[in-house]
């Protein structure tokens, strides 16, 4: 997984000096190793050593973008940068840092917690996650508190499984399986588009989920805007999303983590059939603790047998289906207390890597009212095109999307 990085984008705000930013960067290391910062993996394990010193290549400025195409383009070339990366840089854009992180060291909280740390730590003084110590042996005792103390939802976590599956059976049976075994030569070539939802256009959205699909929170409504706007530029999918999420959502007000807490469910979301039958599952799925629960066997097993970095991968399917991922970070109150920049356009944005050469992430972040998706994916496996036109047809007019579903369709599919 160290291997595995994602760089997270924020902007516009108040511009940060270099010397600032270094500076922040070290008293947040000098903390404690529980800020994550000044972390090196221990060659051969999965555990970490403490650097003693942040490396000169722990900060870096570029020049400033000057449009939204020429910033996707300065964030493929910070990932596509060849040497050697420390397991945390930070790149100064103008009014936008850029934290690439190796995933093996945190997941997105460690970006949220450290663009505010580095706007606000120079000026109001220390952030409270750096002061505060991580908890200890939080999967056991959550998993302890959540079903051992109440054992009903054992059983509702076992029905949400059913319903997933039922989801996937679902879409296999409307999907034909075409075998394709005709591999091309590959190289990676991960780059990002990026598009923002205005707040007119988030507002409308909100009203239509409302009213129209009550069981579903704003991130399935943008999932499934991602799904459906694939399907009509003809990105053909194959019939699972993985949905990264945060089991933070289980932890009582006292425990902290700021390592990686969140793990990813496969789930059959199709953009082709109505929101609302498959907003119930997920939102079954999230209430009775089936993450946590995977959470804790995937943890168990990494312990019993530590993961080890797959073979490089120098091929792939002449004609392959997107493998999708999604990933929301909704909106961090904390960036409440960002400097932002006056007025809309504040970015919540991010190049992750993809699991595979036909694998793409999508990344939704909010800032005040507006949205951001952010799509990555490697150019020479699928046409930025494609993904241009498939993400301006949510950014343009959402609701001609979410009405795209025709009555006899929500009818036919009420029940999943």
């Amino acid at each position: 997984m160290i291997n595995s990085r994602y760089i997270g984008v924020a902007g516009p705000a108040r511009r940060l000096t270099e010397d600032a930013v270094r500076s922040t960067l070290q008293s947040l290391a000098d903390s404690g190793t529980h800020t994550r910062i000044g972390l090196v993996p221990k060659h051969g394990t999965v555990s970490w050593d403490v650097s003693e010193s942040l490396g000169a290549d722990a900060v870096r400025v570029v020049k400033p973008s000057s449009t939204s195409g020429h910033l996707e383009s300065v964030i493929a070339d910070v990932r596509r940068r060849d040497g050697e990366r420390l397991p945390l840089e930070v790149t100064i854009c103008g009014e936008y840092l850029f934290i690439d992180t190796a995933h093996g060291l945190s997941d997105g909280k460690l970006f949220v917690d450290l663009v505010e740390a580095l706007h606000l730590n120079d000026i109001h003084g220390a952030s409270v996650w750096s002061l505060g110590p991580e908890s200890s042996h939080v999967i056991p005792k959550t998993m302890l508190r959540w079903f051992a103390l109440h054992p009903l939802r054992l059983r509702d976590a076992w029905r949400a499984l059913k319903g997933m599956q039922a989801l996937k059976q679902q879409a296999l049976a409307e999907v034909a399986q075409v075998e394709d075994s005709d591999m091309v030569p590959w190289s990676p070539s991960p780059t990002v588009v990026i598009r923002q939802s205005n707040a007119a256009n988030e507002a409308a959205v909100s009203a239509w989920r409302k009213e129209n699909a009550p069981s579903a929170g704003a991130a399935t409504v943008a999932l499934w805007l991602v799904r459906c706007a694939m399907e009509r530029v003809g990105l053909q999918s194959t019939p699972v999303v993985t949905i990264a999420i945060n089991c933070r959502r289980y932890l009582n007000a006292n425990t902290t983590v700021n390592g990686n807490f969140a793990v990813g469910l496969d789930v059959a979301v199709s953009g082709t059939r109505p929101i609302e039958p498959q907003a119930r599952v997920l939102d079954a799925v999230y209430t009775s603790g089936l993450p946590l629960a995977v959470l804790g066997l995937v943890s168990a097993s990494v312990r019993v047998k530590p993961a080890t970095d797959r073979t490089a991968v120098d091929q792939v399917l002449r004609n392959p289906k997107v493998k999708l991922m999604y990933s929301d970070l909704g909106r961090p109150p904390s960036w409440a207390r960002v400097p932002w920049t006056e007025g809309e356009g504040g970015q919540f944005a991010g190049l992750l890597d993809p699991s595979a050469p036909d694998a793409i992430t999508v990344m939704g972040g909010v800032v005040g009212k507006e949205r951001t998706y952010s799509v990555s994916f490697h150019d020479n496996v699928f046409e930025r095109a494609k993904i241009e036109q498939a993400m301006d047809l949510i950014v343009t007019d959402p609701l001609l999307l979410l009405e795209s579903v025709s009555s006899d369709l929500v009818e036919q599919h009420e029940r999943v």
